[in-house]
């Protein structure tokens, strides 16, 4: 069972939260989707917008667990993706999780958009 992304820790004096984690999803080419994270820049990629989502659900699930195994906030080692990305987001199409049949890790919001075009640079 995947432990939960609510963390305390000596550096981490708050309580235990919900993590928020924003997702842009672009397509490559035919047949290839990419979801990136904002807040945390980590990318997944798949066939369908679907596959894409959850491979990056399984990304932060992963991430999340070894995280708090070694005593650390889930995903703070990866940096805030570009601007170019959050704007692509903000510009998109607001996509739910359960449209695509994904469910969010326990502990994490996850906020969805489909980009209408690739970032202004190619930067995955």
């Amino acid at each position: 069972m995947l432990e939960t992304a609510r963390v305390t820790s000596a550096r981490d004096d708050t309580f235990p939260q919900t993590r928020r984690l924003s997702l842009v999803i672009v397509q490559e080419a035919p047949g290839f989707w990419l979801a990136r994270g904002l807040e945390h820049d980590i990318v997944a990629e798949g066939r369908t917008i679907g596959a894409a989502l959850r491979a990056a659900i399984r990304l932060i699930e992963a991430h999340t667990a070894f995280d708090i195994r070694h005593a650390h906030r889930p995903l703070e080692a990866f940096r805030a993706a570009p601007q170019s990305c959050w704007n692509a987001h903000t510009a998109g199409t607001p996509v739910s999780l359960g449209q695509m049949d994904v469910a969010a890790p326990v502990g994490w919001e996850i906020c969805a958009a489909i980009a209408h075009s690739r970032p202004t640079r190619s930067i995955y």
